[in-house]
């Protein structure tokens, strides 16, 4: 049954910034409680100096000074912290293009799976530095290029700790129509069918139309129409930033109905336009040398 115990978090980034990071966020007094929720993107949370507890899925986990967690996309989690006047935390969210832009051979996680755990003090002080040194270079530069490196060493020493973590693992059962619409958005997400009409949607989830799409609004706190719409435009950001590809080619390929339509879109939702947005994420290397571009990616089915 849907209840406003649960919710979808729609994460939105910086232009020219595939990721979310947070740090500096203080405890009121009255502490802190977000409710179960889940969000696309996978999530990294480090507690230098904290006090509360972590939820994924029914199972509550203590956290204390120096707990890392990781959450992987469309994992039910929650979160209450105590007040403490030392409090330190960071938040780091992206999702798989982020991975598939940075090209590293990161430990492969597991789908529905998350870890909650405890650092030793030398692992703590290098998960420390390398959170600190990420927020100034995030503050100081719109540049990826500078933050790249730094992000693909982070993300491989968490994703390294969690290959020796003891798993949380969610059971994908599906009997509620958060569940339903839920499953099938990680399904749409795994496939990267975003062409799939409003009857396939309902049909897959066993509801009416009319059903789904209140349903799908309110968990998802968008449209079912906006919320393909976007991924098109999220897929074609990743298209735009690591193919040379023609913009015709992409809004193709992406699946909109012409150039003109999915230029209006684009500019509509990430505040300038497909070439502008191509020369501002490319790379120094990318814009010097023609030897280091990706290969066009396959059309989409």
């Amino acid at each position: 049954m849907l209840t406003a115990d649960h919710f979808f978090e729609r994460i939105e980034t910086s232009i020219g910034v595939d990721y979310m990071l947070r740090a500096r966020e203080g405890v009121p007094q009255q502490g802190v409680y977000i409710r179960p929720h889940v969000h696309l993107e996978h999530e990294i949370m480090w507690f230098r100096r904290a006090e509360g507890f972590f939820s994924i899925g029914s199972e509550k986990f203590r956290i204390k000074d120096n707990t890392l967690v990781f959450v992987s996309s469309m994992m039910l989690h929650d979160m209450e912290l105590s007040c403490s006047g030392d409090h330190e935390r960071f938040l780091l969210q992206y999702d798989t293009a982020v991975l598939n832009r940075l090209k590293y051979p990161f430990p492969v996680s597991s789908p529905h799976a998350g870890f909650i755990m405890q650092l030793a003090p030398q692992q703590a002080e290098r998960v420390q530095f390398l959170f600190t040194w990420l927020t100034e270079l995030h503050e100081e530069t719109d540049s990826l290029d500078q933050v790249d490196p730094l992000l693909v060493l982070l993300l491989n020493t968490v994703l390294t700790h969690g290959e020796s973590a003891d798993k949380v693992v969610i059971s994908e059962e599906n009997n509620s129509t958060f569940d339903n619409i839920i499953g099938f958005v990680v399904q749409i997400e795994k496939t990267k069918k975003f062409s799939t009409s409003l009857n396939e949607a309902a049909e897959y989830c066993q509801l009416s139309t009319s059903h789904f799409s209140r349903s799908f609004k309110k968990i998802m706190q968008i449209s079912f129409k906006e919320y393909l719409v976007r991924k098109k435009i999220a897929q074609s950001a990743e298209l735009l930033r690591n193919t040379d590809l023609s913009i015709t080619d992409i809004a193709y390929q992406c699946e909109f109905t012409d150039s003109a339509y999915y230029c209006f879109k684009f500019r509509a939702l990430m505040g300038v336009t497909p070439k502008k947005f191509r020369s501002h994420s490319r790379s120094t290397k990318q814009l010097s040398t023609k030897h280091d571009v990706v290969p066009p990616a396959p059309t989409l089915s």
